[in-house]
């Protein structure tokens, strides 16, 4: 008796399901892509419980006729392709003939569909795989799939699945993917009931880039066109002061199919280099057009892989067209961006903030005792400077020669023979971290009522999680209420910070949650949130500084606990003796 045996077909189908079906949004995204090879102008998506309960897709496409509907969910039955040489020239989302039977098979799935030329639909209903009925039914032009109990028959695959509002976060991603590939079509998001997403017909892509992106970054885009015979690119790309903490809002497409390649990702670091902090990411929407034979798409099931026949020739205008559109904004500042958020890394003449109204606003509303305890990590006596600490005699003249201000970002101070260099951020950044856990820790952090609130817009992973920590950010000053949706609404924000920089703070304490797999202590969470806080509202690299300023500067540092490094742990200050100096012009061996 033989031990190798073939596989029955509903068996082999779960199986290809585990690589098309891995979640709910996986089962959204091949279904819409069906409907936008129909010829959809309008797709609408329900989810009921994040998809494990239901997911429903309508569309207005051309349908399909009782025959080709029952043979729509046959493995490998396609319409798409006929023969190898239509794999290299593939133009549509989806090819393979895997996607229906996959979600059939471990699913309640019904499919009901009409074309023009019939007075009456079809209804197909399939319970595991299996076709439990086929008949007639009254329907539109169009299809309408509904997929119920994903996983009911692989309970192994449904206990990995997370909590509705991350499955949710999931599908509202997908759809927000393939609405800006296709701004030609209306998608609608209903969850549980209610509308969540709705992108109109009316939108161009622009429009839905900031439908996507989040309205705030609408002037802070910049258009980018790059277009030869071998490639199109066009797209939206932001300032580079505009980031996030992860490459979420980097949407990249090939003939307008929603991919990820690792080139193409640093491509498009490529084309930052130099404007951009270490760690951080840009916003963006680029779209690459190629002709279809100069690329791959069927590397794997869920075609988000790609490869190029000429990948490097791709990379390159890729990265060079993102570094063209941000030197033309820096010279001829483009319509999508506004001088007065360019702060560094850019010539444009601006107006500076004195850093004397920074701390007016400090000292008026936060009042600090000179010998204040320690906190509970580092007891005991507060850090100097050591060699290079600051002394002042007691009849009020200084030791400390300030000597000016060194590129805009670092403050030049001659002391008893030391010349030392002062980062005037990572100071700022210091001194604000101190006094905002100080406030937090005694329980007396003060805040202010915004006159206009801030609107946030969130993703539902984000909401999800702000929801969760209300409570919390209000203990730092940060008063949050819920404004309808995944909407919220900043009231009042900590006395020492900065107004406009709460938003992108607030966005990156998500952010930095969210990518963290293994979940935070509440501790080191609220740690990270005051890092974040004081790394926002300290001054910036290229503000100049008067004399005054300076000295306030420094006599603040001073009093902190730990003067030597920023919170993130970079040093604030370098030094030389005059002995080094000497070493330095040789005349001392």
């Amino acid at each position: 008796m033989t031990t190798i045996r073939i596989l029955p077909e509903i068996l082999s189908n779960q199986i290809a399901a585990g690589e098309v079906v891995e979640r709910p949004s996986s089962v959204v995204k091949e279904l819409v892509e069906n409907s936008i090879d129909a010829g959809a102008t309008s797709i609408t998506i329900e989810v009921i419980k994040g998809g494990k309960s239901l997911i429903r897709v309508s569309d207005n496409g051309v349908g399909l006729s009782r025959d080709d509907a029952i043979l729509s969910i046959e493995r490998y039955a396609t319409s798409k392709i006929f023969n190898k040489e239509d794999l290299f020239t593939i133009s549509t989302m989806g090819f393979r003939g895997e996607a229906l039977p996959s979600i059939a098979s471990v699913s309640k799935f019904n499919l009901v569909t009409r074309t023009k030329d019939s007075d009456i639909g079809t209804r197909i209903e399939i319970t595991g795989g299996k076709i439990r009925n086929v008949s007639d039914a009254g329907a539109p032009v169009g299809t309408m799939v509904e997929v119920k109990h994903l996983f009911f028959n692989t309970p192994a695959r449904k206990k990995f699945l997370k909590s509705d509002n991350t499955e949710i976060s999931h599908i509202a991603d997908a759809i927000s993917g393939m609405a800006l590939g296709n701004p030609h079509i209306r998608f609608r998001l209903f969850l549980n009931g209610k509308l969540q997403k709705n992108f109109s017909l009316a939108d161009d892509l622009f429009q839905r880039t900031m439908h996507v992106l989040g309205r705030d970054a609408a002037d802070k885009l910049y258009e980018l066109k790059f277009c030869d015979s071998f490639i199109d690119i066009h797209g939206y790309c932001s300032n580079p002061l505009v980031t996030r903490s992860t490459s979420s809002k980097i949407f990249l497409f090939v003939n307008n199919r929603m991919v990820y390649d690792r080139g193409l990702i640093s491509a498009v670091f490529q084309g930052y280099k130099g404007r951009m902090m270490k760690g951080r990411f840009p916003l963006g929407v680029f779209f690459i057009d190629i002709a279809f034979d100069q690329v791959d798409v069927n590397v794997h099931p869920s075609k988000r892989e790609v490869r190029f026949f000429n990948s490097q020739r791709v990379y390159k205008a890729l990265s060079e067209t993102i570094d063209n559109a941000l030197s033309i904004a820096q010279q001829n500042m483009t319509a999508y961006s506004k001088v007065s958020d360019l702060q560094t890394g850019f010539v444009f003449p601006q107006k500076t903030a004195e850093l004397g109204q920074i701390y007016k606003v400090e000292q008026s509303l936060i009042e600090f005792p000179a010998d204040r305890p320690g906190n509970e990590k580092n007891t005991g006596q507060k850090q100097s400077l050591g060699q290079n600490h600051l002394e002042r005699p007691s009849d009020g003249s200084s030791e400390m020669k300030i000597l000016g201000q060194v590129m805009g970002t670092y403050i030049l101070v001659e002391i008893k023979g030391i010349l030392m260099l002062f980062d005037q951020h990572a100071a700022h950044e210091r001194i604000l971290y101190e006094k905002l856990k100080h406030r937090y820790q005694s329980l007396k952090v003060q805040s202010q009522t915004l006159i206009v609130p801030e609107t946030l817009e969130l993703n539902c992973r984000e909401a999800d999680l702000l929801s969760k920590i209300l409570d919390d950010l209000s203990a730092l000053g940060l008063v949050i209420e819920p404004f309808g949706g995944t909407s919220f609404v900043v009231k009042a924000v900590p006395s020492i910070i900065d107004e406009k920089e709460i938003k992108p703070v607030i966005l990156e304490i998500l952010e930095k949650a969210l990518v963290k797999k293994d979940g935070f202590s509440k501790d080191d969470w609220l740690e990270k949130c005051l890092i974040l806080m004081a790394c926002h509202s300290a001054i910036r690299a290229n503000l100049n500084l008067g004399h005054g300023e300076m000295v306030k500067l420094l006599s603040d540092l001073e009093q902190c606990e730990n003067p030597r490094h920023c919170p993130h742990g970079r040093p604030i200050m370098i030094s030389w003796s005059k002995k080094q100096i000497e070493k330095l012009f040789k005349r001392l061996v």
